[in-house]
C-alpha cells in the first residue's frame, strides 16, 4: 500500500465515508467535507486510512494551512489540493477516537473541524441492556424526584433510565419546585440537581446506569431530547441554525426525535444534523399515557437519508418508570455510560415491546445501525437471530425502502429463531429493518442497516 497519495473523490467512495457539514462565524455558506472514517461510524481496522476532502468552502479556508490530529496528537499528514490524508502506522486501541482538522480561514484565524469514529473488535461478545430513553419527574411535569425514578426503574429490572425533563421547567422556577432545591445546606438549580442525582445513583449502583438530559420544544422539529449535555439551553432556539450553534459546543451528546406522530410529519434531511440526530421514537407512551407506534414515520425518515436508530420511550409523567413492557434495548460491551453512549451513537439499539427480547441483526457480519459500502449488484447477507423465552415470536418481516416488506417468515410461537437471507443490492442507497411480531401481537423494530454504493447521495 502506498505511504501517501492524493485522497481523490473515487478513493473516498471506496471507504466508509460520510459527508459532514460545518458552520463558522461570518461565513454565509456551510463548509462540507467528505470524511473517512465517517463521523459516528465504526470500523474493525485498527490501522485505518484517515482522510478529509474539502467539497465546499475553499473560498473560506486556506487549505494549505491544514493540520490533522488524532486524539490530540498531530499527524504527519499528506496534503494536496483540497485533501489531507494519513495511513495510521501504529494500531489504534479499540474504542472511540477523535479526529481534529485545524485550518486557517482567509483572515488567518484557526478553525477547528472535529469528528469521531469507533474501532470495534469484531470478535467482541456484546450484552443486551434494557431501559427507557425518555422519562419525566416533578422537576418538570411529572411526579417524584429523579432519584425516585432511577430507583423504581432499577427495581423494575431495567438496566438504565434517562431522565429528560422539559427544558422550560428546568430553567424556570415557577413549576412544582422553586428555581433552587435545598440540599446538604446548599441550593441547587433543578438542572444541576438532576445531574447530581444521576451521579449519586451511578456511584451507588454498578449494575444500573443513570443518565440525564432535557426535552426541548422547537418550532421546526417538535419535541426533541438532548441527552448527556453538560449545559442546558436557556432560551429556546427559533431556527435550526441557532440549535446547531449550541450543539457544536457540547462534547458527547445524543439527540432524539420524540413522539413524531405529533410533529414533525417530515424531517428534511441535513448533512450537519445527520451527525447529531441519533434516535427516533417508533413507540411512545406508558401505562397511564396513550401508547402510539410510529414506525411508518421512521421509514419515511430513513427514505429521506437520515442515519437514525429506532427507540421506544415511555415518556413517563407519573411514577410508573419501567411498569410498561415497551422499552429500548442497547447492545453494548458493558453497563457503563460511555459504553452505552458509544453503542447508541452506532445505532446498535432497537425498539421493543417485550422486556425479554434479545435481537441480533447483522448485514455482512456488521451490526444493525452500520453503514455498509456495497455496489449495486453485490450481495448483502442478512443474519437475524432472536430469543424471547417469555413472549414467543410468531413472525419476522424484513422491510426496506418505502416501507416495503421484501421477506417474511412465520415461526409458530418460537422462543428461539435464526434466519439467514441474501439480497442483491439494486439501489445506490437502501436500508433494511427487521420487525419482530410476537404471539401477543407486541412488536419490535430494529435499527436499520444502511447500504450505500460508491456514489455520494
Amino acid at each position: 500500500m502506498k505511504e501517501h497519495f492524493l485522497c481523490s473523490l473515487e478513493e473516498f467512495l471506496f471507504n466508509n465515508m460520510r459527508s459532514s457539514e460545518y458552520r463558522i462565524k461570518n461565513a454565509k455558506q456551510p463548509i462540507i467535507f467528505y470524511l473517512t472514517p465517517g463521523n459516528l461510524t465504526s470500523t474493525s481496522n485498527t490501522k485505518p486510512y484517515i482522510c478529509a476532502y474539502l467539497k465546499q468552502g475553499n473560498e473560506i479556508l486556506d487549505f494549505k494551512s491544514s493540520k490533522l490530529y488524532v486524539d490530540n496528537k498531530e499527524l504527519n499528514a499528506y496534503l494536496k489540493n483540497n485533501s489531507i490524508s494519513y495511513f495510521v502506522k501504529d494500531p489504534l486501541q479499540y474504542g472511540t477516537h477523535t479526529v481534529k482538522l485545524v485550518i486557517n480561514d482567509k483572515d488567518n484565524n484557526p478553525q477547528e473541524f472535529i469528528w469521531k469514529f469507533i474501532i470495534e473488535d469484531e470478535l467482541m461478545e456484546y450484552n443486551f441492556y434494557f431501559g427507557i430513553p425518555h422519562a419525566h419527574t416533578s422537576y418538570s411535569d411529572g411526579i417524584g424526584t429523579p432519584t425516585e425514578a432511577y430507583e423504581q426503574a432499577k427495581n423494575n429490572g431495567l438496566n438504565f433510565l434517562i431522565v429528560t425533563d422539559h427544558q422550560g421547567k428546568l430553567v424556570n422556577g415557577k413549576y412544582n419546585y422553586d428555581r433552587s432545591i435545598f440540599i446538604i445546606g446548599k441550593k441547587h438549580p433543578k438542572w444541576e440537581m438532576l445531574k447530581l442525582e444521576a451521579a449519586a445513583a451511578n456511584k451507588r449502583y454498578k449494575d444500573f446506569a443513570a443518565l440525564f438530559g432535557f426535552e426541548l420544544s422547537t418550532k421546526f422539529w417538535g419535541h426533541i431530547n438532548i441527552i448527556n449535555s453538560q449545559s442546558i439551553i436557556e432560551k429556546k432556539p427559533n431556527f435550526l441554525e441557532e440549535l446547531y450553534e449550541w450543539l457544536i459546543t457540547e462534547e458527547n451528546i445524543l439527540l432524539s426525535i420524540n413522539h413524531p406522530h405529533r410533529s414533525p410529519k417530515t424531517l428534511p434531511f441535513s448533512h450537519n444534523f445527520d451527525n447529531f440526530v441519533n434516535l427516533y421514537e417508533v413507540g411512545n407512551g406508558s401505562t397511564t399515557r396513550i401508547y402510539t407506534r410510529t414506525e411508518k414515520n421512521y421509514y419515511n425518515a430513513l427514505d429521506d437519508g437520515w442515519h437514525i436508530a429506532a427507540i421506544n420511550g415511555q415518556d413517563n409523567h407519573i411514577n410508573d418508570w419501567g411498569n410498561s413492557p415497551n422499552i429500548t434495548a442497547v447492545i453494548a460491551k458493558e453497563l457503563t455510560i460511555d459504553s452505552l453512549l458509544d453503542a447508541i451513537k452506532l445505532r446498535r439499539v432497537y425498539s421493543t415491546e417485550s422486556k425479554t427480547l434479545k435481537l441480533v441483526v447483522k448485514g455482512n457480519n456488521r451490526w444493525m445501525g452500520s453503514i455498509l459500502n456495497i455496489n449495486i449488484g453485490d450481495k448483502l447477507n442478512l443474519h437475524i437471530k432472536a430469543e424471547d423465552l417469555i413472549n414467543p415470536i410468531e413472525k419476522v418481516e424484513v422491510i426496506t425502502n418505502r416501507g416495503k416488506i421484501i421477506a417474511e417468515k412465520n415461526f409458530k410461537a418460537a422462543s428461539v429463531l435464526e434466519w439467514n437471507l441474501d439480497f442483491t443490492i439494486t439501489e445506490d442507497y437502501c436500508w433494511y429493518v427487521v420487525k419482530i411480531i410476537h404471539s401477543n401481537e407486541n412488536v419490535a423494530i430494529s435499527s436499520a442497516l444502511f447500504v450505500q454504493s460508491f456514489s455520494i447521495k
